[in-house]
C-alpha cells in the first residue's frame, strides 16, 4: 500500500470546504402564505431569528410570489404578497398560489415545496371560506401547518373555535398557535400555551431526511427542546463522516495515521461548527481547529489508543500498530460527538465561548463517547 501524503492543517483550505459544505447542503422550499397583515413576516423573522428577505434577494417567480434564496442561507422560502379579506383578489390570489404550488410539485424533487406555512391572524377571530378552501387544497398537494397568530388578542373559548373550524381542513397536530408578543414570549408559564417549539419539530419531521439539516440549521433555536432536536438530528451528520472513515481504514492503517486529524476528522469538525452557527469568521474558524481540537484529540487520542484500544476495540492489533475500520469509525464518532456536544453547551448557555467549552470539555468528552464505543451499539 503506497504510504499516503501527510495531512498537512496549515495549508488545509477552510474557505474552499465551507463553499463546498454549502453547496452540498439540500435546502427545503418553504411557501409562506395568509392574509395581508395575518403576520407572515413575524413568523419568518421569529422562527429564523433574522429577516431572510433582506439576507437573500427576493426574485419574483410570479406576480405575486416572489423567492428569496441565497448562499448564506439554507433554505429557499417563497414568500407570496397576501390578500386584502373581502377585496375583489381574493379568488385571484388563490388561483395564483394553488397553481404555483401544483406546478412546482409536478418538477424534481428540488423544485417542489415541501413545506407551506398558513398563516391566519387568530385575533380577525375567524377563518375565511377563502383560507378553508386554500388550506385543503394545498394540503392535498404537499405538507401545510396552520398557524394562529397573535393569539394574546383571544380567549380560550375563541381559540377554541378556531381550531374547530380548521378540524375538516387539516389534522389538528398541523395547527399551532403562536405569538410574538413579549409578554409571552418572556413568561414561561405563558410561553407553555405558544407552539413555536411544536411547529420547528412537525415541521422538521414532514421533510425527508436529506432536507432536515437546511431546516436545522436555519432555525434560530432558543429553547432546550430545540436544541435537543438539534443535537440529537446532527448524528446523521457524524453518521456520514464515520462512515467514510471506516471506508478509508478498510485497509488497516499506522496507529500514527489516527494521532493526526485527519481530512475527514477535519471536514467534520467544520461541518458540526457550521451546523450550530458558531459565530466565527474562517479565519477564526481555522484557529479553534487548529489551537484547540487538533491538540485535544492529539492528547486525547494518545492516552485513550497506546493504552485503552485493546479494551475498547478488540479489532485493534496493538503488536502491528494497526487500527481496522471499527477503531477508525469508533474514533470519528466520539469526536463527532463530542463536538457536537459542546456546540449544544454552547447554545445552552452563552456565558462561555466555543473556545473555553472546546478547552475544558473537549477532552473529557471525547474520551467519555470512547468509552461508551457507540460504533458497536444501536446510535440515537
Amino acid at each position: 500500500m503506497d504510504k499516503q501524503t501527510p495531512f498537512n492543517f496549515d495549508t488545509y483550505d477552510l474557505k474552499e470546504e465551507l463553499d463546498r459544505l454549502r453547496g452540498k447542503v439540500k435546502k427545503p422550499n418553504i411557501f409562506i402564505a395568509g392574509a395581508t397583515g395575518s403576520g407572515k413576516s413575524s413568523v419568518v423573522n421569529h422562527v429564523f431569528g433574522r429577516d431572510l428577505t433582506k439576507v437573500a434577494a427576493g426574485e419574483p417567480v410570479t406576480r405575486g410570489i416572489h423567492q428569496f434564496m441565497s448562499d448564506e442561507i439554507s433554505i429557499v422560502l417563497y414568500d407570496s404578497e397576501g390578500y386584502e379579506i373581502g377585496s375583489d383578489r381574493q379568488q385571484a390570489y388563490a388561483d395564483e398560489v394553488i397553481g404555483f404550488v401544483e406546478r412546482a410539485q409536478t418538477k424534481g424533487a428540488a423544485e417542489q415545496i415541501h413545506l407551506v406555512w398558513y398563516v391566519i391572524n387568530a385575533s380577525m377571530k375567524r377563518v375565511t371560506p377563502l383560507d378553508r378552501a386554500l388550506i385543503k387544497q394545498l394540503n392535498e398537494a404537499t405538507s401545510v401547518a396552520v398557524l394562529l397568530t397573535q393569539i394574546d388578542q383571544v380567549d380560550v373559548d375563541e381559540l377554541t373555535a378556531l381550531r374547530q373550524e380548521l378540524m375538516d381542513v387539516v389534522p389538528e397536530e398541523a395547527v399551532f398557535q403562536v405569538s410574538v408578543a413579549e409578554e409571552l414570549l418572556n413568561d414561561q408559564e405563558l410561553r407553555n400555551h405558544l407552539d413555536w417549539e411544536r411547529l420547528v419539530t412537525w415541521s422538521v419531521e414532514q421533510l425527508d431526511q436529506s432536507l432536515q439539516e437546511g431546516l436545522l440549521m436555519e432555525i434560530h433555536a432558543e429553547s432546550e427542546a430545540m436544541l435537543k432536536l438539534k443535537r440529537k438530528k446532527a448524528n446523521r451528520i457524524i453518521s456520514g463522516y464515520v462512515a467514510s472513515a471506516g471506508t478509508a481504514a478498510a485497509v488497516p492503517l499506522p496507529f500514527a495515521d489516527a494521532i493526526a486529524l485527519t481530512p475527514i476528522q477535519v471536514t467534520m469538525s467544520v461541518h458540526l461548527f457550521r451546523y450550530w452557527g458558531v459565530k466565527a469568521n474562517d479565519d477564526m474558524l481555522k484557529t479553534l481547529i487548529g489551537s484547540t481540537i487538533i491538540p485535544q484529540i492529539g492528547r486525547a487520542l494518545s492516552k485513550t489508543i497506546l493504552l485503552n484500544v485493546m479494551k475498547f476495540f478488540p479489532g485493534a492489533n496493538a503488536a502491528a500498530s494497526v487500527i481496522n475500520a471499527t477503531v477508525a469509525s469508533g474514533i470519528t464518532w466520539a469526536i463527532g460527538l463530542a463536538i457536537n456536544e459542546v456546540a449544544y453547551r454552547n447554545a445552552m448557555d452563552s456565558s462561555k465561548t466555543i473556545e473555553q467549552l472546546l478547552n475544558s470539555d473537549f477532552g473529557s468528552l471525547f474520551e467519555q463517547f470512547m468509552e461508551q464505543n457507540p460504533v458497536t451499539k444501536k446510535k440515537p
